[in-house]
């Protein structure tokens, strides 16, 4: 009897911001590891197309504007048909709808893993996964790969497949550089820090400073700040965000520091939707603003970001993508939490601080208070994680 085909086309499904893809990639690696020779494409919300370039696991990314309101019948045939064209093998999806499975059953795709939204609808599953929201999201969405799983152990007996099961293991996103945007960062971020030590080398009477070329690099530690947040959680009522008098505090406290063994740099970045709280930053900051490092606006894409990130030491952040971002790239992070649970979106591990209020996790996401920390608390938690090494 001839063994059956393993699936080569897969069509995975998340629809979300970039934070959602960047936890969603320990599935798509489990996808790569037990089909080495499959090629993935992924079906997203447009905003968060970008993800493709901070990882080397999808093929081919689908935007779709599942936000759209309202969706008509065109839309949904439109999606429709984006699951049909790819004439796929398996789809994994990790919307938990009852529409979800309605989609998935229409899409005629013969192998389809999602989770369990309960009878009758997993009937039009062929692999339902429990879904256990009570978990780090990166395990939320790799139990999806149990149904891949069941689904090989049932049809392909005697295929050669490598299996990683990984329960009980904390599936940490891992994000990759790429190599244009490294050397883009690296060449932006050294003129930035040579136009700061020329600021800082002018005495106060006016005195020039000593040509840049002529100073010898004196070793720093970078810590890289970024104080914005999604808008699109805003827009939802979810406030996430810091207020801008916090932030002048924390840079101040870290600006003064002498307790380390280097002195610290501090560089400012943030995206489109981070302008205001920025400019406001910038402006509280007035002079003192000539001793940091002003990179926003220079990160004109997700992976300038990824690139920029990995060239600091310590990052600081409220929850969002960028600290997702930062999580994949296993460096130092600060994290500060408002309404949501740290222990569902930042892995429990040394170089990751989910710093939160004590009722943070009775709090309501629409409670409108945003992250309720003292800076004396973020900048003690800061300067402990430097101190690690």
């Amino acid at each position: 009897m001839s063994l059956q085909p393993l699936p080569k086309k897969i069509l995975t499904i998340n629809f979300g911001g970039i934070g959602d893809e960047i936890l969603f990639l320990p599935t798509l690696l489990e996808v790569k590891k037990l089909l080495p020779d499959s090629r993935i494409s992924l079906l997203l919300e447009p905003r968060s197309k970008s993800v493709k370039e901070v990882t080397d696991l999808v093929d081919e990314v689908l935007p779709f504007d599942i936000k759209k309101r309202p969706l008509l019948p065109s839309d949904y045939l439109k999606l429709l048909s984006l699951t049909r064209q790819g004439k796929y093998d398996l789809v994994i999806s990790s919307g938990s709808s009852p529409m979800v499975a309605m989609l998935l059953f229409a899409s005629g795709i013969p192998v389809r893993i999602g989770y369990d939204a309960g009878s009758p609808v997993k009937c039009l599953l062929t692999h339902p996964v429990k879904l256990n929201k009570e978990q780090y999201a990166g395990n939320m969405y790799h139990d999806l790969s149990r149904g891949l799983r069941a689904y090989l152990d049932e049809h392909h007996k005697g295929h050669t497949v490598r299996t990683s099961d990984g329960d009980g293991m904390l599936q940490i996103p891992r994000v990759t550089i790429d190599r244009a945007a490294a050397a883009r960062m690296q060449e932006a971020l050294s003129t930035e820090e040579r136009l700061l030590k020329k600021r800082l080398s002018l005495a106060p009477t006016g005195g020039a400073s000593r040509p840049a070329e002529d100073e010898q690099d004196e070793p720093v530690q970078r810590i890289l700040i970024h104080p914005g947040t999604s808008r699109l959680a805003v827009q939802k009522g979810i406030i996430k965000t810091w207020d801008s008098q916090n932030w002048l505090t924390l840079i101040r406290s870290l600006l003064a520091q002498k307790s380390l063994s280097k002195p610290i740099e501090i560089i400012l970045a943030g995206g489109p939707d981070d302008e205001e709280v920025m400019k406001d930053l910038m402006q509280a900051l007035g002079s003192e603003a000539d001793k940091l490092i002003n990179f926003y606006g220079k990160t004109r894409s997700l992976a300038d970001l990824a690139a920029l990130i990995e060239i600091t030491d310590l990052f600081i952040c409220v929850d969002s993508a960028p600290m997702h971002v930062a999580v994949g790239l296993d460096k130092k992070v600060v994290a500060l939490f408002g309404p949501t649970d740290p222990a569902k979106l930042i892995p429990r591990q040394k170089n990751f601080c989910a710093l939160s209020d004590n009722a943070a996790t009775t709090r309501s996401l629409l409670d409108g208070l945003g992250v309720r920390l003292l800076p004396d608390t973020v900048v003690q938690s800061s300067l402990d994680l430097l101190r690690q090494g």
